[in-house]
């Protein structure tokens, strides 16, 4: 099955989860404290104060995120399985027993193991979601502060969805970025239980192609090389990336010098981690 099939699942499943994020905006929103906002722009006075129960719900937030970590890992192992399992439809009659073994710590390894995957998708939705809910809330009070020192309601407002529009960016920014960081450490536990013995960087080619993703598309690197953590999408935000399954018994052809040469590929952006 072509990477194709599998992007329109993960298309949908981020369509899914915007939607979750845009009532989480808009459960916040309608929870904002105009009543007493309007009650404390009336009566005037040189310190005014934002009423207390402004605060947004980051372990909504954290929950959303987590679930769909949860399910990209899942996909990617799923996705993982088919595509091995059509290598050795192809390529058989070669036996399991002749492919070639390599060396990992499996039992330490977080990016080859699903259950340790999710518990570091729901820790990076901790971190997300707290950074998302406390800028967030301090933009809503720094509008709503002008409220009480005179600007309109109107334009409060319309300051307001601007902040959920600039949210709402980077809803979809971090939803692609952290859907492609689970969803490849689901493929890498399913070619680790596979044993597959290379993986091969593959790109969505178009126009917004990333240098650093367009310079390593086509390139091969064993499963067990320590370089792999570095070459692992995302290599930036919004990166669509993937990783794909190569038995050197099969495909020998693959393992061309060239193929194996990452000297040459872009550095990452600077300050990046994924």
């Amino acid at each position: 099955m072509r990477n194709e099939a599998f992007f329109r699942e993960i298309d949908q499943a981020e369509t899914r989860v915007l939607t979750q994020w845009e009532r989480w905006l808009k459960k916040n929103i309608a929870a904002l404290p105009w009543r007493e906002l309007e009650r404390l722009s009336k009566t005037g006075g040189r310190k005014l104060r934002m009423p207390a129960g402004l605060h947004l719900d980051p372990q909504g937030l954290a929950k959303i995120l987590a679930n769909h970590g949860a399910e990209m890992v899942a996909a990617g192992r799923a996705h993982g399985d088919r595509l091995v399992l059509e290598l050795h439809q192809r390529y058989r009659p070669r036996r399991m027993a002749e492919l070639p073994r390599f060396q990992f710590d499996a039992g330490t390894d977080p990016r080859l193991i699903p259950a340790q995957a999710v518990e570091i998708m729901e820790a990076r939705a901790m971190v997300l979601a707290g950074d998302v809910t406390i800028e967030m809330e301090a933009e809503l009070k720094k509008s709503l502060l002008r409220y009480l020192y005179g600007t309109s309601r109107t334009e409060t407002e319309q300051r307001i969805e601007e902040i959920l529009e600039d949210t709402r960016d980077r809803a979809s920014n971090i939803t692609t970025t952290e859907g492609t960081y689970a969803y490849n450490r689901g493929r890498l536990a399913s070619f680790a239980d596979n044993e597959v013995d290379y993986v091969r960087f593959s790109a969505v080619m178009d126009g917004s192609t990333s240098r650093q993703c367009r310079s390593r598309h086509g390139k091969l690197m064993r499963l067990d090389d320590p370089r792999l953590a570095n070459n692992t999408p995302p290599l930036h935000g919004r990166c669509r990336s993937v990783l794909n399954p190569v038995y050197g018994i099969y495909q020998p052809e693959l393992l061309t010098s060239e193929n194996l040469d990452w000297d040459q590929v872009v550095p990452l952006p600077k300050g990046w981690a994924a």
